[in-house]
């Protein structure tokens, strides 16, 4: 039976790694994005969801170091991955040309993967790591409206909302690369099946992209 050693250190057991991990950030990704769409309910439904969730505390925490060392792991052994490819071709990684039947999303993952963790970086700065209460939740009628109005706030500057809209067109391209890349490691390749797989791939990434870019603009709408 192969250690988590032996995993780690073949090019095999770094893709199913970079896959596991992959899938757990999805399934986050879809949780997360059912929980934000409670703004739609309005400040008393968004705001009751976010009481709720933060209640989940001091076991929240837990959750939150596990994703933390999910998303690491995923983004280390995939760094690993990528300098494995360019000893391999030696060649840089940037005039690589690909060729077959690889995917648009699969061919721009490392741009993507990029902006996805800038953006996860600024998405935790702008609203996680602040205060829920301070002058960013006072909205037109000069009252608080806690985490949706932060939220309003943010998504009411039409520069954020591109950004996020940007941000969102690269998480789905992720997603569209993360679910095909999955299934192929773990050996669900078929003539009939794949072509499937890779027009449910791309299905779900739009939706789940549409749902996300949804907010900032119906904020935009309403502000």
């Amino acid at each position: 039976m192969c250690n988590i050693a032996e995993i780690y250190n073949s090019s095999i057991g770094k893709k199913q790694i970079v896959a596991v991990t992959g899938l757990m950030l999805v399934l986050f990704v879809i949780g997360h994005l059912a929980g934000n769409l409670f703004i739609y309910g309005g400040p008393d439904v968004y705001n009751a969801y976010a009481k709720k969730l933060a209640g989940l505390r001091p076991g929240l925490y837990v959750v939150e170091f596990g994703l933390l060392a999910v998303f690491l792991t995923h983004i280390h052994v995939t760094s690993l991955l990528v300098l494995e490819n360019i000893r391999a071709r030696g060649e840089r990684y940037a005039v690589y040309h690909p060729v077959g039947n690889r995917s648009f999303a699969t061919r721009l993952m490392a741009i993507s993967g990029t902006i996805v963790l800038a953006f996860v970086i600024w998405h935790l700065l702008d609203f996680t790591f602040i205060e829920h209460t301070g002058p960013r939740s006072i909205l037109g009628d000069g009252k608080s409206y806690g985490l949706y109005g932060v939220v309003f706030n943010a998504f009411a500057d039409p520069l954020h909302s591109v950004l996020y809209v940007i941000a969102m067109l690269a998480v789905g391209m992720h997603l569209s690369h993360g679910v095909q890349s999955f299934m192929q490691t773990f050996g669900f390749d078929h003539p009939y099946y794949t072509p499937l797989i890779q027009k449910f791939s791309n299905i779900f990434a739009c939706l789940v992209t549409i749902a996300y870019s949804s907010m900032p603009v119906y904020v935009l709408l309403k502000a």
